[in-house]
């Protein structure tokens, strides 16, 4: 596939063309749509550009690989993700999850090295996780201007370039809601929209006794054929009974149920490459 024989995008609002003109690919593709062919042995075919797995401007709610439970967790850093990565490491095998995370919401700012915060971004990465965004300060990106969208994702993306070395392609909008335009933004920017398909609401059930009812709600929506069924799962790495006893709960459920765990990334069929820009 040469450059010449992709298809323009004519048809599609491009509202941070011109903040991001180095976004775009050839005849004004979206960032995503396609990638540079790096591989060059013989069985690699001679395509200069090959078609990314993940789509960019919709929604994704699923995995689309059977048998992978995404356990994903938003609005950290915090108090507790230390407690949380130590817990991820000592599951034999090792849990990966996937942190969208926030420059300054819980915290002030996550690029203070006299904080935590910078070290826990790096032992994240180092760990085998993956990090995603969840914009700067979480402000809901359907009412937000496109010139807000646009600060509150590449404000975040500076500083983990800075404090750790990449610039995520995936992000979940705050309040899981992307409206009004929204949509176009992030696609602009080059970026996949990733919700969930099962809330376990960890946000309203954060005490010893309530987070059962997490507990619970996982249990019961969380499928039972790892031949057909995945997850996206939503919770906190902000709460305290979300890491205390929720994230042993989910992990003893899938792994009795026969499932495995995974990124985001992975469980979409992208290879780690092409989880940052």
């Amino acid at each position: 596939m040469q450059i010449s024989h992709l298809t323009p995008i004519n048809s599609k609002r491009l509202p941070t063309r011109d903040l991001y003109p180095n976004n775009y690919g050839p005849n004004n593709n979206y960032p995503n749509d396609y990638y540079l062919n790096e591989d060059t042995s013989s069985s690699a075919g001679s395509s200069r550009y090959l078609p990314r797995a993940v789509p960019t401007g919709l929604i994704i709610n699923h995995c689309t690989t059977p048998g992978i439970v995404a356990l994903t967790f938003d609005d950290g850093p915090y108090i507790y993700t230390t407690q949380l990565l130590d817990k991820l490491a000592s599951f034999s095998p090792p849990i990966h999850a996937t942190f969208f995370v926030n420059g300054a919401n819980w915290v002030s700012a996550i690029d203070d090295e006299s904080t935590p915060y910078p070290g826990i971004l790096r032992r994240m990465l180092s760990e085998g996780h993956q990090i995603a965004s969840h914009t700067w300060s979480h402000l809901d990106l359907t009412t937000a201007s496109t010139a807000q969208r646009v600060e509150q994702v590449t404000k975040l993306e500076d500083v983990l370039l800075r404090v750790v070395g990449i610039k995520p392609r995936y992000i979940r909008p705050p309040y899981a809601t992307c409206e009004n335009g929204c949509l176009e933004d992030l696609e602009g920017m080059g970026y996949h929209v990733v919700n969930f398909d099962l809330d376990t609401k960890d946000y309203e059930n954060d005490s010893e006794s309530g987070i059962q009812v997490s507990v619970n709600k996982f249990n019961s929506e969380l499928g039972s054929n790892p031949a057909t069924d995945s997850a996206i799962v939503l919770s906190h790495d902000v709460h305290q009974w979300t890491v205390e006893r929720l994230v042993d709960e989910m992990v003893g459920t899938v792994r009795a149920r026969g499932f495995r765990t995974g990124t985001v990334g992975e469980c979409l069929g992208d290879p780690e490459s092409g989880w940052y820009a």
